[in-house]
């Protein structure tokens, strides 16, 4: 590594983000694996996960889970189904581990997270609260075709509507875009919701 190390500059892209960062951010900054040790040794870097680590001294930041498994992709991943519901505070599920859409090349294969591989268009992604998540209706079509209760969806359409996070022209076409496979169950179930919603 040529350039000087800049701790200061790591460190504070790291607190931008729960504290976490990767193997990819600590090199940019200067920091190559010997480095890194010596800071895990000190106290100063805590290993989370193999190649990512976390500020011993950043405070736990909201999200905390979310962010981490953001890092562990190496940014690539986006917070989704059932996390993104739980984000947007729509419908009362309550996910039990950390849901990721990841693109198609994605190629860790021990993952400590629920990894759904599929490419995103820019439209269905946004940042919310400091986390980088599928829209609301991207989110509710995704749950609802990964088998989430129908009362959670029909809870969500009505909640999202309310709050004006989408309209029905927006769920209705997220719900029915090209190529996506689960087209044929998932419909019906959005169908209903919006009936129950909208009465």
């Amino acid at each position: 590594m040529k350039q000087r190390p800049d701790l200061t500059g790591l460190e504070g892209i790291a607190l931008q983000q729960g504290g976490y960062f990767d193997r990819q951010d600590a090199q940019t900054h200067g920091l190559g694996d010997r480095l890194l040790h010596y800071h895990v040794g000190t106290g100063r870097f805590e290993r989370c996960f193999p190649g990512v680590f976390r500020l011993s001294r950043a405070p736990l930041a909201p999200h905390d889970d979310l962010l981490l498994a953001q890092v562990w992709t190496n940014y690539r991943g986006v917070i989704s189904h059932h996390n993104a519901l739980a984000l947007y505070t729509l419908s009362d599920v309550m996910p039990h581990r950390v849901h990721l859409t990841v693109p198609l090349d994605f190629r860790r294969t021990t993952s400590p997270f629920v990894l759904h591989r599929s490419t995103l268009p820019p439209d269905d992604v946004t940042d919310y609260d400091g986390v980088r998540a599928t829209t609301p209706a991207r989110s509710i079509v995704d749950a609802a075709s990964s088998g989430i209760g129908p009362e959670q969806i029909v809870k969500a359409v009505r909640q999202g509507l309310e709050r004006a996070l989408f309209d029905v022209v927006r769920l209705r076409a997220v719900a029915h875009r090209a190529r996506y496979r689960n087209r044929r169950t998932t419909v019906p179930l959005i169908e209903d919701a919006l009936r129950h919603a909208t009465t």
